[in-house]
């Protein structure tokens, strides 16, 4: 029984000592901690918009990139449908028994020409 006792005595003692200490910090240190609990609290607060705002606009450039990809696809399908049709026309031109090779030549060149633009 007398080592639960002293146990409890000396528990309360270590509460009491705690509570002085706790009581002199305050006493001290108080109102800076409160003031660098409020700085860090803004602190806190201002990345957290940042992070959000940043958020927004990585969003916003992935959906900016996505349509200019999207119009880039639609582009490059239109020329490659104009190249498709200005070649056989240039084939439908040709005769029918033999076939010229120089203006086969300048319609391919040409055709290379325009891809390379």
């Amino acid at each position: 029984m007398e080592k639960k006792t002293e146990k409890n005595v000396a528990v309360e003692t270590a509460q009491i000592t705690d509570g002085r200490l706790a009581a002199v910090r305050d006493l001290i240190f108080g109102e800076n901690i409160l003031q660098y609990n409020s700085e860090f609290e803004d602190v806190f607060n201002k990345i957290k918009i940042l992070e959000n705002e940043t958020q927004k606009n990585l969003e916003n450039a992935v959906i900016t990139l996505e349509r200019k990809v999207s119009d880039l696809e639609g582009l490059m399908d239109h020329k490659f449908q104009d190249l498709n049709e200005d070649l056989d026309k240039k084939l439908n031109e040709l005769d029918d028994e033999k076939a010229d090779r120089k203006k086969l030549g300048k319609a391919l060149e040409k055709i290379a020409l325009m891809l390379q633009e």
